[in-house]
C-alpha cells in the first residue's frame, strides 16, 4: 500500500473515517456490541491499556465541568451541612467548593456569622473556614453544652433581690433586706464581694442602672431616686465609700423604670403614677415632668453615640398601652425642657410585654396574642422612617412590619442585636435569629415568682455575640445572670466552644 510523505495511509484513515460514521449511526445495543466484540479480540496488555483509557474518559467529574455560575447557583441553595458533606466526596470536590467565594459569603450571612455591617472586614475572612467554625458552634449549643455556674455568693440576710444589672464586669443587686444594695466584681467566671450601699434607707429598691462612667441609680418602691457613685471601689471596701450624690422626690408610686445618660448630664424615670420625670444629675434638682395616661413601665434615653439619628436626642417611653418615642434637635436640654420636641405615639397595644428596644431604626416588641384558644407571643419587627419622627417627612412611622410567633408568654424581651435577640420565659432564656424567626438555643434559668414580670431578677451580659457569632469569645462571655434564693447563676457559653480567628484584631 502506497504513503504519502507524512508516513501516513490516506486508505486506512478512509476507511476509519467511513467505520466512525457507521458507528454513529448504529443503535445503543449495536455500539455495545460491537465494543464487547473489539474487546474479545485484544491480548491481555491491550485489555488493560484499553480499560486505563476508557476509566479516564468515562469517570470525567460533572463538578468539575460544570460552569462556575451555575456551580454556585446549585450549592447555594443547599444547608451547610449539605455542602461540607460535599466537600468530602473528594479531594476534586473539595477544591472546587472550597474554591467558590460566593457561596461560603452567602452562608456566612445565612448562619448568622456577621452582617452587612461587616463588609470592611470581607477581605480578611476565611469564608469557608468561618463556616466550619460556626456549624461547631451551632453544634455545641444544639448540645445543650451552653454552661451554667451557680455560685453561692449571698447569704439569707439577703432576702430577694428586687432589681438587678450588670455592666462592664460589675454586678449590682438591690435586695429586700440588711443595706439593700451589694455591688459585686466579675473576672471570668469568678465573682467577689466589692461592698454595699444603703439604698434601703431610702425605700425598698425597685429598679437600678448601672453606668458605665461610675453612678447607679436606684428607683424606690416609695417614688424615690437616689444617684450613686462607686468609681475606684476596690475589693474588700467599705460601704461608706460608695457615696449618696442625691436624693430625688416627686413621684407618687413605685418607680418601675429608670435611665441616664452622661452626655445629656440627666436622670429619667417612670412611675406606677402615670408619669416620666427628668432629674439633673449635676444637682439632682427635678428639670421636667411628663403626664401621660397609664403606668410607665420603660423609659430608655438614645443619646450622643447611642442616639438614633444623628444631631437628635430620644426617649422612648412604654405606657401600659403605647409605645412612644420623644426627639429633639441638638445636645442642649434647652430644645428638650422647653417643648422644642416631637412626641409621636408608634404602636398602640395593652398586650405588650416588657422590654422595647430599637436597633439600628428598626423597633423589636413582644405582644400577646390568642390563636386558636391558646396563648401566643408575637415578635415585632418594625421599620421606623426617622425623618418622620422627627418631623421631617410626611410618610408613615413605621414602613414595614414583620412577625413571628411563638407558643407560650414570655416574661420579657431582654436584649436585641443585628442578628439574635434574647428573651425570658418563665423557666428559661430563649435566644432567636430575628430574621428568620428560628430559636437558636433555649437555656433553663430559674426565677423567683415573688418578681413581677416589669421587674425580672434576670439581666444580660456582654451582648455584642447578638450581632453575629462572630463576636462570640470565650473570656468575659456572659449570656445572662439570673438570681434565684441565695443563688447566682450565670450563663455562659462552654469553655470548649471554638472560637472565630480575629483576623480584624
Amino acid at each position: 500500500m502506497e504513503e504519502n510523505r507524512s508516513g501516513r495511509n490516506p486508505l486506512g484513515e478512509d476507511w476509519f473515517t467511513v467505520c466512525q460514521n457507521k458507528f454513529k449511526d448504529l443503535s445503543s445495543a449495536e455500539k455495545l456490541s460491537v465494543i464487547l466484540s473489539l474487546i474479545d479480540m485484544c491480548d491481555a496488555t491491550a485489555r488493560f491499556n484499553l480499560l486505563k483509557s476508557c476509566s479516564n474518559a468515562l469517570h470525567c467529574d460533572i463538578l468539575a465541568s460544570m460552569p462556575q455560575i451555575a456551580l454556585d447557583k446549585i450549592l447555594g441553595m443547599l444547608s451547610v451541612d449539605d455542602v461540607l458533606n460535599a466537600c468530602k466526596v473528594s479531594h476534586q470536590w473539595n477544591k472546587c467548593i472550597s474554591q467558590s467565594k460566593f457561596v461560603w459569603k452567602k452562608k456566612w450571612l445565612e448562619m448568622g456569622i456577621g452582617s452587612c455591617r461587616d463588609q470592611k472586614q470581607y477581605h480578611k475572612r476565611d469564608w469557608k473556614q468561618d463556616c466550619v467554625t460556626a456549624q461547631g458552634l451551632y453544634s455545641k449549643i444544639d448540645g445543650r453544652k451552653a454552661l451554667d455556674y451557680v455560685l453561692d455568693l449571698f447569704n439569707d440576710n439577703y432576702g430577694y433581690i428586687s432589681a438587678m444589672d450588670y455592666c462592664n464586669g460589675v454586678l449590682v443587686l438591690c435586695h429586700s433586706s440588711g443595706d439593700g444594695g451589694s455591688i459585686f466584681s466579675q473576672k471570668g467566671l469568678d465573682w467577689s464581694y466589692l461592698c454595699s450601699f444603703p439604698v434601703a434607707e431610702h425605700g425598698y429598691p425597685s429598679s437600678v442602672r448601672l453606668l458605665a462612667s461610675g453612678l447607679i441609680v436606684v428607683g424606690s418602691s416609695n417614688g424615690k431616686v437616689t444617684i450613686w457613685n462607686y468609681r475606684d471601689i476596690q475589693l474588700g471596701s467599705c460601704k461608706h465609700q460608695v457615696k449618696l450624690n442625691y436624693v430625688c422626690h416627686g413621684h407618687t408610686s413605685i418607680i418601675l423604670s429608670v435611665d441616664a445618660s452622661d452626655d445629656l448630664g440627666v436622670v429619667v424615670s417612670g412611675s406606677r403614677d402615670a408619669r416620666v420625670k427628668v432629674w439633673s444629675l449635676a444637682n439632682g434638682i427635678c428639670l421636667r415632668t411628663f403626664d401621660f395616661c397609664s403606668p410607665i413601665l420603660q423609659v430608655t434615653l438614645f443619646s450622643g453615640n447611642n442616639s438614633l439619628l444623628k444631631d437628635y436626642n430620644f426617649l422612648l417611653i412604654h405606657s401600659s398601652e403605647k409605645i412612644i418615642l420623644q426627639s429633639w434637635l441638638g445636645y442642649q436640654l434647652k430644645n428638650w425642657l422647653k417643648d422644642d420636641l416631637q412626641e409621636e405615639c408608634i404602636v398602640t397595644d395593652a398586650n405588650i410585654l416588657p422590654g422595647i428596644h430599637i436597633k439600628n431604626g428598626v423597633l423589636y416588641y413582644c405582644s400577646v396574642t390568642m390563636i386558636e384558644g391558646l396563648q401566643h407571643t408575637d415578635f415585632n419587627c418594625k421599620c421606623l422612617n426617622m425623618q418622620a419622627i422627627v418631623g421631617s417627612s410626611t410618610l408613615p412611622f413605621c414602613s414595614s412590619e414583620k412577625v413571628f410567633s411563638f407558643q407560650g408568654i414570655f416574661r420579657k424581651l431582654m436584649q436585641v442585636g443585628i442578628v439574635f435577640a434574647l428573651l425570658i420565659a418563665d423557666d428559661n432564656i430563649t435566644a432567636i435569629d430575628i430574621r428568620s424567626g428560628t430559636i437558636l438555643f433555649k437555656e433553663y434559668v430559674p426565677y423567683s415568682a415573688a418578681t413581677s414580670p416589669a421587674l425580672p431578677q434576670i439581666t444580660v451580659g456582654v451582648g455584642k455575640w447578638l450581632d453575629g457569632l462572630l463576636y462570640v469569645k470565650q473570656h468575659g462571655m456572659v449570656l445572662a445572670l439570673a438570681i434565684y434564693g441565695r443563688n447566682l447563676t450565670v450563663i455562659s457559653w462552654a469553655p470548649s466552644i471554638p472560637e472565630f480567628p480575629s483576623k480584624e484584631d
